[in-house]
């Protein structure tokens, strides 16, 4: 018998969602984790919002820092978001560019550089508003990294 939370966890995971790095610049170089739970809330003024574990140690370098990107994968770029979702390999496979905000990811779909705007601790994770400051995109476009039900799968995109 599944516990509610594993059920939840099972059900949730037939939600097919795309799947982003979320990052913040340390003085050793990037902090990263994987995250699925990301969403564009505002066009004026422009917001997205992401959820961060409360026990991720991103989490207290994002609000420190005040900045974080959102780097969208692409297909391909699956052996990334295991590294930084919990499979961690002995070198990661992200190059990142670090320029004064937060790092971005080479090779993204699109980065999102945000400044956090509100942070809402909810059960055990904090929701992180953030402004968006400024965009890149890959181009061509690529076909997008997509997951559910616990594996990776792609799909094209328009350009």
């Amino acid at each position: 018998m599944l516990t509610p939370q594993q059920r939840f966890r099972t059900l949730m995971g037939r939600f097919v969602t795309g799947v982003t790095v979320i990052a913040a610049r340390t003085e050793d170089g990037v902090a990263a984790i994987t995250a699925n739970a990301v969403t564009a809330v505002s066009l004026d003024p422009l917001l997205l919002l992401v959820c961060v574990r409360n026990e991720s140690r991103l989490l207290p370098i994002m609000l420190q820092k005040g900045a974080f990107s959102v780097n969208v994968l692409a297909a391909g770029q699956d052996d990334i978001s295991r590294h930084y979702g919990g499979s961690p390999q002995d070198q990661s496979p992200a190059q990142w560019i670090l320029n004064d905000m937060a790092p971005v990811l080479v090779g993204a779909n699109a980065s999102f550089a945000c400044r956090v705007d509100t942070a809402h601790r909810a059960g055990d994770h904090t929701v992180i508003y953030g402004a968006v400051v400024e965009m890149a995109a890959a181009d061509p476009v690529a076909p997008a990294l997509i997951y559910a039900a616990g594996k990776y799968g792609d799909v094209a995109l328009a350009a």
